[in-house]
């Protein structure tokens, strides 16, 4: 089976897509190739992760400015001209487009090819690319209990497969992690980050926080910043007295997932996905210009499900992080555990598209 995977630009929509790909490639003989843009994420992420990607020219329309969304509109017909032509080249059984504004193009060009074109919907609100597309899709595979989602998509064409994140990201060792980061085994650790490139708003919030949480004993801090904010990060937990180890960026998500017995952070899809099959409890802080509020109707859904408290950022204070905080850890990191679900989306997802292949 030849597999095209289609989306990108932010981890929200470039993970799940990883997560499909590495379950398809357990087939012998399967083949993956993903469609992106040298802007997004996908660009630096790929190569890394040892997966083929080709870039097609296409930028983005949701919230852009008129200028960004009129060159946008310029290079849309070469975009699917360029989708078009790959097509024709690989020749795929499927394609499965996973959001971002490159999908579009790649899951268009399907379905004028008549490829089947499967849609995966990461977010608890479909974003606009997904919107547009659920009406030629042959299937919209949704990925949230719960979510609002399928109310954008044609009746009887919808699938709900779960969380859809990477194998493993639940299986990590909270005693070898905690030697890898340098953290204490036994201490109550807070997990903080705000998304791949941190989240200023967030750090700023934890610094001033940090004066009020030096009074709680075997306490710490993991943080993910963001390039920008480690120094200031840095020296700012030590000023206040607390333990922590601050870092730009966490490779090692299972680990630090494993150390964490709260997660304070933003509330992109894969991420709540994570922490839903990590049985993570969290404080969301939904990046509010995420396109239609998307993050806070992510954070609303896990916190449905009692797994987390929301907090919408411009009611964000360092008095209210600290109090929540407290309050997390007088309950304990084992009873603060909430429930996990069970991760097996990626493989539900790389079925169904096989089945399809098989029988059609």
């Amino acid at each position: 089976m030849k597999v095209v995977i289609a989306g990108g630009g932010t981890g929200g929509h470039l993970y799940p897509g990883i997560a499909i790909a590495r379950e398809v490639l357990q087939e012998s003989g399967n083949e993956v190739l993903f469609v992106g843009t040298k802007q997004g994420i996908e660009a630096k992420v790929l190569p890394r992760e040892g997966l083929p990607i080709r870039f097609i020219s296409v930028g983005k329309l949701k919230g852009m400015k008129l200028g960004a969304v009129i060159r946008t509109m310029v290079t849309l017909p070469l975009s699917i001209v360029q989708s078009l032509a790959l097509l024709r080249e690989k020749r795929p059984d499927v394609v499965i487009g996973v959001g971002g504004y490159s999908s579009g193009p790649v899951a268009l060009a399907a379905w004028m090819s008549r490829i089947p074109l499967f849609i995966v919907e990461p977010n608890s609100y479909a974003g606009l690319a997904n919107r547009k597309l659920g009406r030629l899709a042959t299937k919209v595979i949704l990925c949230f209990p719960g979510t609002g989602a399928r109310h954008f998509f044609p009746a009887g064409k919808t699938i709900m497969a779960g969380p859809l994140v990477r194998k493993g990201i639940d299986q990590g060792d909270r005693e070898k992690a905690c030697a890898d980061f340098g953290l204490e085994a036994g201490n109550f650790t807070v997990f903080v980050m705000g998304g791949s490139g941190g989240a200023h708003a967030i750090n700023v919030a934890m610094k001033e926080a940090a004066r009020e949480l030096k009074e709680i004993k075997n306490f710490q801090i993991l943080h993910q910043t963001g390039e920008k904010d480690v120094a200031e990060l840095t020296a700012g937990y030590r000023d206040a007295g607390v333990a922590s180890v601050v870092l730009p960026y966490i490779h090692d998500m299972a680990g630090a997932y494993s150390v964490a017995d709260l997660v304070v952070s933003r509330s992109g899809a894969t991420t709540v996905a994570e922490l839903a099959v990590c049985g993570k409890r969290a404080m969301l802080i939904p990046f509010p210009f995420a396109a239609d509020n998307h993050q806070e109707h992510n954070a609303r859904t896990l916190a449905k499900r009692g797994m987390a408290d929301v907090i919408v950022q411009k009611d964000v204070t360092p008095a209210k992080l600290a109090s929540l905080i407290k309050k997390y850890v007088g309950q304990g990191g084992a009873s603060a555990k909430a429930p996990r679900m069970e991760n097996t989306a990626a493989e539900e997802i790389a079925r169904i598209c096989k089945d399809y292949v098989r029988t059609n």
